[in-house]
């Protein structure tokens, strides 16, 4: 309203005064009067909302980075949803709902140090978890695709090391996992990833079976045909020279993913196999011992 202009041979002063519309809008500018907070479980819903649909600039970041923003926001709403007594809840690992969201916040640690995130101050686990993840998600959105490819330190048992787009899946994996895990010792109903995040998942693990297999596997490779939503086909030499394949394995998908996480006994797990049973069973073992625990 500051530019000189003409309405109908007004100035804007004489227009305004004789306006009613411009004059609410100008006494409303003017005179806002105090800012009003909106109720902290409307804020969570509307930030975990706006953050399930921001999206990375780089379509390479994006596609490791959408996901992971997706699962954050998921546990996001189910954090806020829990009372007072729930986060107390025991659980079989990491003793309470409280200490499974801290393991995770400290998992995630790992790659926000990486990317040069600030630690938390002191909040509440949920916070503290929360900014870090959201930091993380900020910093990775901001930037470009090489990054993606520099080794970085992943969660888990040992020393592992792999990409920084292999973190983030694990990230995305971890925080589904233990959302399932909440759920349960919530008694909430199961929340299955969206198919692309299973997808994501199954070629994480896939490609770390090899290393945690067991004993000499010589010329060998096993096929894995996982059914349902992100299922599909593929084959994982099982040593350098393989050129044969010992076993075929067929499963479904979102199943699977929890045999990863050791989220399903593999002693228990249903699978149909054909070929060396030997080996299918060492596989199914193996992929066990690939969750964030």
């Amino acid at each position: 309203m500051t530019d000189t202009y003409l309405y109908n041979g007004q100035g804007p002063d004489d227009h305004v005064a004789s306006c009613p519309d411009c004059s609410a809008a100008i006494a409303l500018i003017d005179a806002p009067g105090e800012a009003v907070a909106p109720p902290p479980r409307l804020r969570e819903a509307v930030l975990s909302k706006a953050r399930l649909r921001r999206s990375p600039a780089e379509e390479a970041v994006a596609a490791v980075a959408v996901p992971y923003a997706q699962q954050v926001a998921l546990m996001d709403e189910l954090l806020a949803e829990l009372s007072v007594p729930q986060w107390d809840a025991p659980m079989a690992k990491h003793g309470t709902v409280r200490g499974m969201v801290e393991h995770l916040a400290a998992n995630d640690a790992r790659v926000a140090r990486f990317m040069g995130v600030p630690e938390a101050g002191r909040l509440t686990a949920h916070r503290r978890w929360r900014e870090q993840a959201g930091s993380l998600l900020e910093r990775v959105s901001g930037s470009n695709d090489v990054l993606l490819g520099v080794e970085v330190e992943l969660a888990g048992a040992g020393s592992a090391r792999g990409p920084l787009r292999d973190a983030l899946v694990q990230r995305t994996f971890e925080t589904w996992t233990h959302a399932d895990d909440i759920r349960s010792a919530t008694a909430r109903s199961a929340a299955p990833p969206a198919g692309e995040h299973v997808r994501l998942i199954v070629e994480f693990g896939l490609a770390m079976l090899p290393r945690a297999l067991k004993g000499p596997h010589k010329d060998a490779s096993a096929t894995i045909v996982l059914t349902g939503p992100g299922g599909g086909t593929w084959t994982v030499p099982l040593s350098p020279t393989a050129d044969h394949v010992a076993v075929v394995v067929s499963a479904d998908a979102v199943h699977f993913c929890k045999l990863l996480a050791n989220r399903w006994p593999p002693e228990s797990f249903p699978y149909a196999a054909e070929g060396d049973p030997w080996l299918a069973r060492e596989l199914m073992r193996a992929a066990a011992t690939l969750g964030c625990d």
